[in-house]
């Protein structure tokens, strides 16, 4: 049975890749995020989430930013049978970089380089069209997903690689050290034993793998978030992350972690439509509990 709905989804999902245009996606998922909007998945958690990051606001300014949210979601997961069947010329209309050139310094042969991003605008798009129009393979962290496989074989039909999340951090430690690219998103909640630290003033952890990473290995750190435009094309800018002033210390892991997610923050406000208020990040913050 099993075998069975393993085959017709890998169907499904590669003649859907194939065939239907982004511009179906971009017109009907609007509409599409409907239903789930009306079984209420993940509603009231990225209200609550919206609430805390944006308590100044309008009860209708955040109830909108949820929704619009759910509706960025939708969009993302219907873009990512496409993402592997783009050829050059799409992806060139579809994508704009600025500042690719950070992508293809030759310096990264020597010190490899960490691309930072979070689950804001299309992530995906990220790492696949960055690394296709630098001309330089990702290794890409990820977290396994019951998909039979499929976005992992989309994520890797330019020549990515997948690293496990479990095997994070010697992996990714490996393939620095031979001047390789390690992508990741470092934006969701982590074990309660991570980095203290606070998002918009709430207190939580985050990862310190980036930050172990970037200390100890001194790769060039590239910040990226592939942000949508109102004609459904995607645009991001390339910047490096400063950090060779920082120490391989405790401190120095603060100080690295904390400009991460100032620049994190900076985009989410700007851009607050298009982040994941469906993750519970603050499940693990004192006094916050989620419906």
């Amino acid at each position: 049975m099993r075998r069975g709905i393993r085959l017709i989804w890998r169907f499904a999902f590669r003649i859907y890749g194939r065939y239907v245009p982004l511009r179906f996606v971009h017109h009907f998922s609007p509409l599409l995020s409907w239903p789930l909007k009306l079984a209420g998945i993940r509603g009231s958690v990225a209200l609550s989430n919206v609430s805390l990051a944006f308590p100044e606001k309008e009860e209708r300014v955040r109830c909108r930013i949820a929704r619009r949210s759910l509706e960025n979601l939708v969009t993302v997961y219907l873009e990512m049978p496409r993402l592997g069947h783009m050829p050059d010329n799409e992806l060139r209309r579809h994508f704009e970089i600025d500042n690719l050139e950070v992508l293809t310094d030759r310096t990264i042969d020597e010190r490899g380089a960490l691309l930072l991003s979070g689950h804001i605008g299309n992530w995906e798009l990220l790492a696949l069209g960055s690394a296709r129009l630098a001309q330089r393979p990702f290794s890409i962290i990820v977290k396994g997903q019951d998909d039979f496989g499929e976005l992992d074989r989309m994520r890797s039909t330019f020549g990515n690689k997948m690293i496990p999340l479990h095997k994070a951090a010697l992996s990714a430690s490996r393939i620095l050290s031979k001047g390789g690219v390690v992508a990741m998103l470092a934006d969701q909640s982590p074990p309660s034993t991570e980095l203290p630290v606070t998002l918009f003033g709430v207190e939580t952890t985050a990862f310190s793998t980036p930050a172990r990473l970037a200390l100890r290995y001194r790769p060039k750190v590239i910040l990226g978030f592939a942000i949508r435009l109102a004609d459904g094309r995607y645009r991001t800018t390339l910047s490096e992350l400063p950090h060779n002033d920082l120490d391989d210390t405790h401190e120095g892991i603060e100080l690295f972690t904390r400009r991460y997610l100032d620049a994190l923050e900076k985009a989410i406000r700007e851009y607050p439509e298009q982040w994941v208020w469906q993750h519970r990040r603050w499940k693990r913050s004192p006094g916050i509990k989620y419906d």
